[in-house]
């Protein structure tokens, strides 16, 4: 009774003042309505990108004033890189919901204290249970149809400006082109990325949290940049060529960059190896992972094409739109499939999971120690929750596999065991059965199940890609072939690899969705 809280009022009269309930875990049947808002998760994705991509290159300033000992440009770069990073933690802060149920129940109570001060009263005798409910919301997007058609609507809009210019009004045209040039730049290096996004989605028949998507798209955001610094500062040392010479260039696209990329977006993938379910769930994983690499490369390749006009950009947006976008996502998602089949083992998964829990739950007393109320439960005690041991952990999992393993009970068999309860026939019971071998013919593309192999292989793809591309562009010249004829060879083989990667894409997802 010492840490009670006692009032005396001026008669005498002594209240004991009571505590608020301690927060406890939600019942499992909970569910809570969200308003759909399909564009919401858009907005976030732009408010993310553009101070993402600034925060990159700001990092990477950071970066080279370390190597070069420049004290005063690690000091810029760190003073510009705090808003940014705050902006992009406050659009992804955890959403959490303080829930407070009253149930009837006669040996409860009539008044019920509130952690924030004042208390709850009710007409009735009622218990009262609080807890905290992470932001469940389903990943929800625009229709498919929709994405798709503002993605035609603004490529038709770059061409038509770009015909105006040639046959009606130069100046016309360059006016408009100058009023839609930031609309145009913006939806066409974002759209794409939501529509695969939405498409995958639609495919694979996953439901997805918004909060775990979201939290994909930023790793694959946050992975291009160590792959930038790779690509430009370790890269171009290693390369025996001078960067005037064309094998130079070709190294560092066909060589250089998939290299670091892959590696790079299949690191991020691992990330949430402790929350991957199995081989299609990290597919999914890739996937987005691999958009959200294409969504920096866009802000800025799209952004550059702009400078050439409006033709180039309206190219630039399709080829990468219906291109590079899913074959970024493509490969990274081999990669992710490979992690998937990883994430299958219960044991190494119980003990990644253990181990990121506690991390958080140190994250958390950390931050309340210092005063800051993490967890929004009205106090700063901490963690309040239920930490099991690495060993309870271990022990878990193994039980949930045997469980997986061993699904049926076998009536009437002699265990040892004594039976209680009714027997429902169990003399009387006979099962016949005829063994027919089924064989199962895997579908699609089925991708490495080794994480070497898949990595391995998505550097091929994205190599080829990148390698061939480039070719294309000069073999036509060292041929001596004429301008007219260099920019069909060109134009057909960017057709050939988008038609490519399309029909992978579609192969493997077909493949992945066989696996289960």
């Amino acid at each position: 009774m010492q840490d009670e809280r006692v009032f005396i009022d001026q008669m005498g009269r002594m209240y004991r003042i009571k505590h608020p309930e301690p927060l406890s875990e939600p019942p499992s049947n909970l569910r809570i309505a969200r308003t759909s808002k399909p564009w919401g998760v858009y907005l976030r994705m732009l408010g993310t990108v553009i101070p993402a991509f600034f925060l990159m290159y700001v990092l990477h300033f950071l970066v080279i004033g370390a190597i070069s000992l420049e004290p005063g440009l690690v000091l810029v770069s760190g003073i510009c890189s705090a808003p940014l990073v705050f902006l992009i933690l406050s659009l992804h802060k955890p959403r959490l919901v303080h829930v407070r149920l009253a149930v009837s129940d006669a040996s409860g109570s009539e008044a019920h204290a509130l952690p924030e001060g004042g208390s709850l009263r009710t007409p009735m005798k009622t218990k009262l249970t609080r807890f905290l409910v992470k932001d469940d919301s389903i990943l929800d997007v625009p229709p498919n149809r929709q994405l798709w058609g503002l993605f035609a609507a603004v490529v038709s809009a770059g061409i038509s400006i770009s015909i105006l210019m040639l046959t009606v009004s130069e100046v016309g045209g360059v006016i408009l082109f100058l009023l839609l040039a930031v609309p145009i730049w913006f939806v066409g290096f974002s759209l794409p990325v939501l529509a695969w996004w939405g498409t995958s989605n639609k495919l694979l028949g996953l439901p997805t949290r918004r909060r775990d998507a979201e939290a994909w798209l930023m790793a694959g955001m946050a992975s291009a940049f160590p792959a930038s610094i790779f690509n430009s500062l370790i890269v171009p040392e290693i390369i025996p060529f001078e960067p005037d010479q064309w094998a130079y260039e070709f190294l560092l696209l066909a060589a250089g960059a998939p290299f670091c990329e892959e590696i790079f977006k299949a690191m991020a993938v691992a990330l949430f190896l402790p929350y991957i379910t199995g081989p299609k769930h990290g597919f999914q994983v890739g996937f987005t992972v691999g958009l959200g690499f294409a969504l920096i490369e866009n802000f800025q390749y799209i952004g550059i094409s702009l400078l050439d006009g409006a033709l180039s950009v309206s190219i630039t947006i399709l080829v990468r739109g219906i291109g590079s976008i899913p074959g970024h996502a493509v490969w990274t998602a081999i990669s992710g499939t490979a992690i998937g089949w990883m994430a299958t083992d219960k044991e190494l998964k119980a003990k990644l999971s253990w181990k990121a829990k506690s991390m958080a739950i140190s994250a958390i007393d950390m931050a309340e120690g210092i005063g800051i109320d993490t967890d929004g439960d009205g106090d700063l005690s901490g963690f309040d929750g239920f930490h099991p041991t690495l060993e309870e952990a271990i022990s878990k999992a193994s039980l949930e596999e045997m469980d997986e393993i061993n699904p049926w009970i076998i009536l009437g068999n002699d265990t040892g065991v004594a039976e209680t309860g009714l027997k429902l026939g169990i003399e009387d019971f006979s099962l016949t059965y005829e063994r027919i071998p089924v064989s199962q013919t895997p579908r699609g593309i089925q991708t490495p199940k080794r994480i070497p192999a898949a990595i391995a292989l998505s550097i091929v793809g994205h190599s080829f890609w990148n390698g061939s591309s480039f070719l294309s562009f000069y073999a036509p010249t060292w041929l001596g072939m004429g301008e007219g004829g260099a920019t069909l060879i060109m134009l057909s083989w960017v057709i050939f690899l988008i038609c490519s990667v399309l029909l992978v894409a579609r192969g493997v997802i077909r493949g992945v969705n066989s696996l289960e």
